[in-house]
């Protein structure tokens, strides 16, 4: 094993509890895994940062910890577009589809990934798509194509109610980040949050909740959360 890698593996071995351990698997996270905060990873993340080989290395663990840390350091310049889809392929637990898709989105390969995941049938690679644009709007939304906006805030309204389980919830947070990324778009962004009203989505045994985009859109931006407020 690469010394690098088996320090790390050892680091965030000691870092795990039993309790956050159980708190992640009840969220969906798979085994192998040590349990570890993400408050104790950024230490972590901040010495590997842009460590793209090492990124590599966790990811092939298999480990829900070690490929946590390994989406927290790769090198957004660095990753390959085949390198998304082979980390995003096996993946089942959302936080780390959600966390792949963010990476997508800061790379040059986003729209090409959005136009693909979007249209896919597979929950994974359709929740992937409408996370990565949620996460495109809030790190970059002045090169957000007003044509992938149409033809997200068109899909949202049309089969938000008929898309898969954690399809729903990213497809609501993206429509929540148009509302609020792109001033153009909020009154329309408005009118589809209104139009699909609430949304339902199971979260298992968990506390996390869908939010309400329409009320959340202006609440956020009330409060100055648009960029550049």
């Amino acid at each position: 094993m690469n010394t690098t890698l088996k320090d790390v593996m050892a680091d965030l071995e000691s870092l795990g509890t039993a309790q956050t351990r159980k708190t992640y698997l009840r969220h969906g996270a798979s085994e192998p895994l040590y349990g570890v905060k993400f408050g104790d990873l950024r230490p972590l993340q901040k010495r590997h940062r842009g460590d793209q080989e090492l990124a590599e290395l966790l990811m092939d663990t298999g480990n829900s910890d070690a490929m946590t840390l390994a989406l927290l350091i790769a090198d957004p310049t660095q990753v390959k577009s085949r390198q998304i889809d082979a980390w995003l392929k096996p993946l089942q637990y959302s936080l780390l589809v959600g966390m792949v898709a963010d990476l997508a989105s800061r790379t040059s390969c986003a729209e090409a990934k959005w136009k693909k995941w979007s249209k896919s049938s597979q929950e994974r690679n359709l929740a992937a798509g409408y996370t990565l644009l949620a996460s495109w709007l809030v790190h970059d939304a002045a090169n957000v194509p007003d044509e992938i906006a149409d033809a997200a805030l068109d899909r949202i309204e049309s089969t938000i109610h008929d898309a898969p389980n954690q399809a729903r919830h990213a497809m609501n947070q993206a429509l929540i980040s148009v509302g609020i990324y792109l001033p153009a778009y909020h009154d329309r962004a408005m009118s589809v949050a209104k139009a699909i009203g609430k949304v339902s989505v199971d979260h298992g045994e968990t506390s996390c909740k869908t939010p309400d985009a329409a009320a959340y859109i202006e609440r956020a931006l009330k409060h100055g959360r648009r960029k550049g407020t």
